[in-house]
C-alpha cells in the first residue's frame, strides 16, 4: 500500500523489546492488544473492547494483590494516565501479574501518540521477573551497611555515570564515567555538588534543557522530591561532539546522608520510539485522506461528526453549519472521456469547495460529494459564502469548467439532535439547487466535456 508502517507492522517491530503492546484510542476508549507470548496471552478480553473496562475486570483476576492499588490509580485510571503522558513525557512502571499461585514482574512503559484530531497511547509491556528478582536477591544479601546495600542495588542496573553525594558537606565524586562522559568536561570530584552541577550545565548540557536540570537539580527540590516519592527521575538531553544525546538520570537515598545519581545512555531508544510515534500518526493521517484530492476523506468525517455529537449531547454550545456539495455531471464525464478526465473534474470540484470554505475542514464523502463543516469566521459569513459560490459555479459554467451544486444548513440546537439532521436539510436543499441547475445542465455538460476533451488531447 505505502511505506510508512501499519498498526500490525509497528507491533511486529515492538515484540523485539516487549512481551505485549496495546494501543489504545483515546477518544473512543476502543483498543488492540498484541500478546507476543507469556502470561498476557490469558488476559480476559470483555466484548465492548474498552481498554479502561477490561483494565477493572483484570485489576481483580490477574494482578498480584500488592500491586492492585498502584494499578487502579495509574493504569485503570483514564484521566490520570493520559495526564502522565501529557507533553512528551513517558510513564512507566513496574507491577505484578499471577501466573498460577506465582506473581511475575512486568516493566510498562506509556507513550502517547499524536494525530489531527485523535490521541493515542502505546503502551508496552516487558516481562522483568528474572532481572527484578535478582536485584531484591542483591539487595538482601548486602548485609554489611544500608550504604552498601544501596550502591550494590544501583550498580545492578545499567548505567552510564554513577555519583555518590555527601548532603552534610555536598562533597561528590563521579563512581564510574563510560566515554560518553569522559568526551565531556564534567568535573569526577568536587566539594560542592549543586553548585558544580551549574557550571557543568552550561557546557555539557543541550542549551534547550538546562533551565530543566538546573531547576530539577537545585538541592531543596531535589531533596523534597526524594523526600516525597524515594526516588527522583529525569530524562534530558547532553551536547555531545555528535549532537544532542538522549539520558536519563535517577537519583535514590543511599542513606539519610547520601544520594546516589546514575546517568543512563537512553539515546537509541528514545529516538526509536520517536520514529514508531511518528510512523503510526502518519499512517493514521494517511488513512484519514482522500487519495485523489488530498483533502480528509469519508473515514475522518465520520469521527469529526461523532466529535461534534458528543459536544451536542453534553449541551455545548456549539455554532456551525454544514455546506453539502454535488459534482454535476460527473458520470457523464466518466462515460465518455474516461476516468482520468473525470479524476480532473473531481479535482476542480475539490479545490473550488476549498477556496469557497477556506477556513472550514472539507470531506470527500462519496465519488461526486463533498462536505465542508462551517465554523468560526465561515460560519459567521456563511450567507457571503453561500453568494460567492454561485457566483463562481455560474462563472465556471460560461467558462465551461466544472458545476457544483451546494445547499448550506444551520445547527438548531431547539431541534436538532444530531448532525445528521443538519446534514438531511443540507441535502435536501442541495438537490433544491440541482434542480434549478437542470436547465441548461446537457448543453454546458456538453461544453464541458468538449472543453476537458481538449485539455486531455493536447
Amino acid at each position: 500500500m505505502n511505506s510508512l508502517l501499519s498498526i500490525e507492522d509497528v507491533s511486529l517491530a515492538l515484540s523485539l523489546d516487549y512481551e505485549c503492546v496495546f494501543f489504545v484510542d483515546i477518544e473512543s476508549d476502543n483498543y488492540a492488544m498484541f500478546a507476543f507470548g507469556g502470561n498476557h496471552k490469558n488476559l480476559e478480553l470483555s466484548e465492548t473492547s474498552n481498554f479502561w473496562t477490561d483494565s477493572r475486570v483484570n485489576l481483580e483476576t490477574v494482578i498480584y494483590k500488592d500491586d492492585r492499588e498502584w494499578f487502579a490509580q495509574n493504569m485503570a485510571n483514564k484521566e490520570s494516565l493520559v495526564a502522565s503522558v501529557q507533553d512528551g513525557k513517558a510513564f512507566s512502571g513496574k507491577y505484578r501479574i499471577m501466573a498460577g499461585d506465582k506473581p511475575v514482574w512486568y516493566s510498562i512503559k506509556v507513550v502517547l501518540g499524536r494525530a489531527e484530531q485523535r490521541n493515542y497511547l502505546i503502551i508496552g509491556v516487558t516481562n522483568i521477573d528474572t532481572q527484578e528478582r535478582e536485584r531484591l536477591a542483591l539487595e538482601q544479601k548486602a548485609t554489611k551497611s544500608e550504604l552498601y546495600g544501596h550502591i550494590v542495588m544501583a550498580l545492578a542496573e545499567r548505567y552510564d555515570a554513577l555519583y555518590m553525594v555527601d548532603l552534610d558537606t555536598n562533597h561528590y565524586a563521579l563512581y564510574k564515567s563510560e566515554r560518553v562522559f569522559c568526551e565531556l568536561s564534567v568535573a569526577l570530584e568536587g566539594e560542592d555538588f549543586f553548585n558544580q552541577l551549574k557550571k557543568d550545565a552550561l557546557n555539557v548540557v543541550y542549551k534547550e534543557d538546562i533551565p530543566l536540570i538546573v531547576n530539577a537539580l537545585d538541592r531543596r527540590t531535589l531533596l523534597n522530591e526524594l523526600d516525597d516519592n524515594g526516588v527522583f527521575s529525569l530524562t534530558y538531553r547532553l551536547n555531545t561532539p555528535k549532537g544532542p544525546l538522549y539520558v536519563n538520570m535517577v537519583a535514590v537515598y543511599a542513606d539519610k546522608k547520601h544520594v546516589v545519581i546514575s546517568v543512563t545512555n537512553i539515546d537509541a531508544q528514545v529516538r526509536r520510539e520517536q520514529k514508531i510515534r511518528e510512523e503510526v500518526s502518519a499512517a493514521y493521517e494517511k488513512a484519514r485522506r482522500d487519495d485523489l484530492t488530498g483533502i480528509k476523506n469519508k473515514t475522518a468525517y465520520g469521527e469529526f461528526e461523532s466529535k461534534l455529537n458528543q459536544q451536542i449531547q453534553s449541551g455545548e454550545s456549539v455554532k456551525f453549519a454544514i455546506a453539502l456539495c454535488d459534482v454535476n455531471g460527473l458520470k457523464t464525464v466518466n462515460d465518455t472521456l474516461g476516468h482520468i478526465a473525470g479524476d480532473e473534474y473531481i479535482r476542480s470540484a475539490s479545490r473550488l469547495v476549498c477556496q469557497i470554505f477556506a477556513h472550514s475542514p472539507v470531506f470527500r464523502i462519496g465519488g461526486d460529494e463533498f462536505v465542508a463543516i462551517l465554523r468560526g469566521s465561515d460560519f459567521e459569513n456563511r450567507e457571503k459564502l453561500e453568494k460567492e459560490f454561485t457566483e463562481a459555479i455560474e462563472k465556471n459554467a460560461d467558462k465551461h469548467k466544472v458545476v457544483v451544486a451546494c445547499g448550506i444548513s444551520v445547527f438548531d440546537k431547539e431541534h436538532d439532535k444530531d448532525v445528521s439532521s443538519v446534514f438531511e436539510r443540507a441535502d435536501a436543499l442541495m438537490y433544491k439547487n440541482k434542480v434549478r441547475m437542470k436547465n441548461g445542465h446537457d448543453e454546458i455538460i456538453g461544453t464541458i466535456i468538449q472543453s476537458i476533451g481538449a485539455k486531455v488531447t493536447n
